[in-house]
């Protein structure tokens, strides 16, 4: 092989290699299946099958039980599709309906000037009540200071006049030993060890302790100074009611003097005088500071409730100059259908056109669901439908439906609407059911006969201009519903609220994504 072969060969093979590592060594950008979220109309739908029937009788019932108020027709009387029959109470219901109303009234308008006014001035109002609040508080902690301070400022003088008493005192005993009892007699040295170990030794302790509050100025030490001198008063009286005792035995009784003995039993209602003191002191100390500290407490307590109030009346005043959000309004909205509906349900109004044959209540009687009202005969046609129990919570009276009849094809359509709703079930190869009647309104068509089978899409909901995509995109974590869109090729998460859910698979957004954002519905590698 010529060299010139070999040259070509080579390149050939670097060529391969690298289209090799073109085509293999790169990594893959990740490819997802996404959806957009858009905006449009959003229809809710409920369909089932059934036969048509000849409508000879009606059995109309309330949706709610209580007492009849009012009974509009008699029997025998003709009525009109939607003409009023009767009616339970409907005070409070109608004043649910007002509140309902006016609250998503409130919202669109938002507050007058005069509320936002009321609004500031309770603001301003809770915000003197936390000042004074923190005023009072502020005199509370300084008043308490000031009394205990008082108390301590006291203490000392009553622990230097304690002291005082107990050198006095000892001076006295002192002297008494020195005079009557220098012998080495079981009384002489019994004495002496009272003087020293119950008398000096504890006032020289509580000197110590004196001195180290003065010194400090802390209220601690003159806590520790006050208990030291309660002890040392107990001792010290103990101590000259022994040697008291001992000067009155028959061997020193006409030897010691009148006035030693007199002076003797002053000293100890000195000190007797000087223990109620300061344990009457240490009692008012600790009776002042649970006293201090209660009102304090109270004090504090007012400002936190003065705060949490501030806080209320912020919040109010925040809420009410705020823009409307749409989570709130559709909130709001949702809340005046529920009061409508629920009122609707103590109304009975007649679904077709047709005779009143029997009322079955008189005005102020009462009535539950499961009792008939008023019975009707119509010579329209009808169709009784079952609809599945996750289908028929959907439903409500005098919903439009569309009906195709297969004898006559899809292309033809008839319309007609709900007019009851049976709050019986029935199960079907164990599937809980429930009955569900709907009319036809074009009873002139020659072509319609009874029997003929009937396909019926009920229009249980319609929303116009608003956000929607799939529900398949919508993923639950914790109980939070949220998205995953894509963002410059990144995902990056996006939590939702939910409104009505539509046909095709398709889910109201009220908040939490914008149209046009590229939500993922699954990877694709």
């Amino acid at each position: 092989m010529s060299k010139k072969s070999i040259i070509i060969l080579i390149v050939i093979f670097l060529v391969v290699i690298v289209g090799v590592f073109q085509i293999f060594g790169k990594s893959k950008t990740p490819r997802y299946e996404t959806v957009k979220v858009e905006r449009g109309n959003l229809a809710q739908t409920v369909d089932a099958t059934g036969k048509i029937d000849s409508a000879q009788n009606l059995s109309l019932h309330f949706e709610a039980m209580g007492r009849v108020s009012k009974i509009y027709v008699k029997e025998g009387e003709e009525v009109k599709t939607g003409q009023w029959l009767a009616n339970l109470s409907l005070t409070e219901l109608n004043s649910a309906v007002a509140q309902a109303e006016a609250t998503l009234n409130q919202k669109l308008a938002g507050a007058t000037d005069e509320q936002i006014a009321v609004a500031q001035k309770q603001v301003d109002s809770a915000q003197i009540t936390l000042d004074q609040a923190n005023k009072t508080l502020q005199d509370t902690m300084e008043l308490s200071q000031k009394s205990l301070d008082a108390k301590y400022s006291y203490a000392q003088s009553a622990l230097d006049d304690a002291y005082i008493k107990i050198y006095n005192a000892d001076s006295v005993v002192t002297t008494i030993q020195q005079t009557y009892f220098i012998s080495n007699s079981q009384e002489s040295l019994r004495i002496k060890d009272e003087e020293k170990y119950n008398i000096e030794e504890p006032m020289n302790l509580a000197k110590t302790y004196i001195n180290a509050a003065k010194s400090s100025n802390k209220q601690e030490d003159v806590d520790s100074a006050i208990s030291q001198m309660v002890a040392t008063l107990n001792k010290v009286l103990n101590s000259l009611t022994v040697i008291r005792d001992i000067c009155t035995k028959s061997a020193y009784e006409a030897i010691i003097t009148s006035a030693d003995k007199t002076s003797l039993d002053n000293q100890k209602a000195y000190i007797s005088t000087a223990q109620t003191t300061v344990s009457s002191l240490q009692d008012d100390i600790g009776i002042l500071k649970t006293q201090n500290n209660s009102n304090i407490n109270q004090a504090e307590a007012a400002v936190a409730t003065a705060e949490a109030a501030l806080e209320v009346q912020k919040a109010n005043y925040n809420s009410l100059t705020a823009e409307p959000r749409e989570v709130d309004l559709a909130f709001s909205r949702a809340a005046l259908d529920q009061a409508i509906a629920n009122r609707n349900k103590a109304i009975i109004k007649a679904p077709i056109d047709g005779v009143v044959t029997k009322i079955y209540k008189k005005e102020g009687e009462s009535i539950s669901t499961a009792e008939t009202m008023v019975e009707m005969l119509s010579p329209h046609y009808e169709i009784e439908v079952d609809v599945p129990e996750t289908d028929v919570v959907k439903i409500s009276n005098d919903d439009e439906a569309e009906i195709t009849l297969d004898a006559l094809g899809n292309d033809v359509k008839f319309s007609g609407k709900v007019i009851m709703i049976d709050l019986a079930s029935t199960e079907i190869q164990d599937v809980v059911y429930y009955k569900v009647k709907v009319t036809l309104d074009d009873n002139n068509d020659e072509r319609v006969k009874p029997g003929m089978t009937a396909n019926i899409l009920i229009k249980t909901d319609f929303r116009s201009d608003i956000l929607y995509l799939p529900s398949r995109g919508v993923l639950t974590r914790d109980g939070t519903k949220y998205v995953r869109v894509l963002e410059n090729g990144e995902l990056a998460e996006k939590e939702v609220v939910l409104g009505m859910k539509g046909d095709d698979g398709n889910v109201e957004i009220l908040s939490g994504a914008q149209e046009g954002d590229e939500v993922v519905l699954k990877t694709l590698d």
